[in-house]
């Protein structure tokens, strides 16, 4: 055989393979039991074998059917990879991006990416569904987001993790804290207290599991759901937060924080974007991670 299968005839001819019934077949693709038997007939005589053995109103696979049915799953799936990024190359693209975020990527990385990806898609519309890290990933497995922007989840078997950037968490204390004239021993984080936004968050996990490395257990927590309010209560000399310093560093440059490096050893985070493995990504997909990347880059050099 030397001329191209009819497209047509592999998408009867897959489908027929799932269902198994030439009625099925047909009413999956708006198509005649007929004309699935002709798109069938005519596929076996294009390739000189009998892709089905018939057995009254069923059908089952044979051996040359079970060797084309990768083959075809796979011609389709490029096929229709290959519409969807076409698609997204006309001048005005539209479509749908369900992001799932962290609330600190929220605040502190997505709107500058917007913004450039707007300019870019202006009628795509954007969906963000905030959450912490966990949260954030399971949504991505379960489908209910296309993209994610959080820390490096612990498990990545499924994903696909793209580095934007790496940081470090320190101590973020008001000016008048006993901290900020002497720097802290691990052995004093244990009588401190501690400001966090989540004690779900897998940033809390992060730091409960380095102190616990070092010998201390940290004992007193106020928990307040946000960056913001955080930041706040330390400025006010009531708790210290453990915080990356591009999350204070208006604060930090106007003096109203100081951040200081955690005893002994540092904590580093590795900030990602996620999709599902083996998910093909459309033009507006690969531009939304190639703006997290450069946001990213700008996001490193923070110190005053």
């Amino acid at each position: 055989m030397d001329h191209a299968i009819d497209t047509r005839q592999l998408r009867a001819f897959v489908c027929l393979a799932r269902s198994g019934s030439f009625t099925q077949a047909g009413r999956e693709l708006h198509l005649t039991q007929s004309a699935i038997s002709h798109a069938i007939k005519s596929l076996e005589t294009d390739l000189g074998s009998q892709l089905f053995h018939r057995q009254g109103k069923s059908v089952h696979l044979t051996h040359a059917g079970r060797e084309l049915l990768p083959n075809a799953e796979t011609i389709l799936q490029s096929m229709g990879h290959a519409r969807a990024i076409l698609g997204t190359l006309d001048q005005t693209p539209r479509g749908k991006l369900r992001i799932g975020c962290t609330t600190a990527a929220a605040q502190f990385i997505l709107p500058t990416v917007f913004r450039e990806f707007k300019e870019s898609f202006p009628l795509y519309e954007i969906k963000v569904v905030c959450g912490e890290t966990p949260d954030t990933i399971e949504r991505l497995v379960k489908n209910q987001v296309d993209i994610t922007v959080s820390l490096r989840p612990q498990e990545v078997t499924k994903l696909n993790c793209h580095a934007i950037f790496d940081d470090e968490l320190e101590f973020l204390v008001s000016p008048l804290h006993p901290w900020a004239q002497k720097a802290p021993k691990i052995k004093d984080a244990a009588s401190e207290t501690f400001i966090v936004a989540s004690r779900n968050s897998l940033n809390f996990a992060l730091v409960q599991d380095f102190f616990m490395k070092q010998g201390v257990r940290l004992n007193s927590f106020i928990e307040l759901g946000s960056s913001e309010a955080t930041k706040e209560l330390a400025k006010l000399g009531i708790g210290v937060a453990i915080a990356a310093r591009w999350i204070a560093r208006t604060e930090i440059e106007a003096g109203q924080l100081i951040a200081l490096p955690l005893p002994k050893a540092k904590l580093k985070r590795r900030w990602v974007v996620s999709t599902l493995k083996d998910r093909p990504l459309n033009l507006p997909e690969r531009t939304f991670i190639g703006l997290c990347e450069e946001v990213g880059r700008r996001m490193i050099d923070v110190r005053p």
